[in-house]
């Protein structure tokens, strides 16, 4: 089985109320996309087309100056990137929303015309899959909860599956026995 991160039940209702996007909204009603200025944001682009000579990884030269160069023309500050062969997991912030939604556009289309070589007369069709997903990040927690994802990629990447599992398994028992600190702590103080 494939660990992932866990959440509460509060967390989890938060996680839906401030994201959107991924393959999960196809066929479903537009609404707005939630977007916080000046908040940090964790966006996910995914291809199930990037695969062997089209892998993300395979042109991650690519990738990371097409990322900077865009996130710079879009005044978007990219705090950290993971790059995980199908899909890129981005940590950024923002200073002007229209600006944000340019680069939402604009790097997804240019990244997919690089890697694939598809021009006017050579189309390749649809390489993104579902909509680009955004989170809003509005607490340290949730920040350093995305570092540990990050860092479970990273050691994917390096090392292995087996390797990320590992490390995501002890952090989920390390975030829940600070979630019952915390509801202990909490409750001490109310009943003091």
């Amino acid at each position: 089985m494939v660990q992932q991160l866990s959440f509460s039940k509060k967390e989890l209702s938060q996680f839906k109320a401030r994201s959107f996007g991924g393959s999960s909204y196809k066929r479903r009603r537009k609404v707005a996309r939630p977007l916080q200025v000046k908040a940090l944001h964790h966006v996910v682009f995914k291809s199930r087309k990037a695969l062997g000579s089209w892998s993300f990884y395979r042109h991650k030269k690519i990738v990371a100056h097409l990322l900077r160069e865009r996130a710079r023309n879009h005044l978007v500050e990219l705090k950290d990137f993971v790059n995980m062969g199908n899909h890129l997991h981005l940590k950024l912030k923002f200073h002007d929303r229209k600006q944000f939604q340019n680069f939402l556009r604009t790097f997804p289309a240019l990244l997919a015309r690089r890697i694939t070589g598809a021009h006017r007369s050579n189309k390749v069709g649809g390489f993104w899959e579902g909509l680009v997903f955004t989170r809003i990040l509005t607490t340290k927690f949730e920040e350093w909860r995305l570092r540990t994802y990050f860092e479970g990629n990273h050691r994917e990447r390096e090392l292995g599956r087996a390797e990320r599992d590992r490390y995501l398994r002890d952090m989920n028992r390390f975030f829940q026995r600070l979630r019952q600190v915390r509801s202990a702590k909490i409750a001490h103080e109310l009943l003091v």
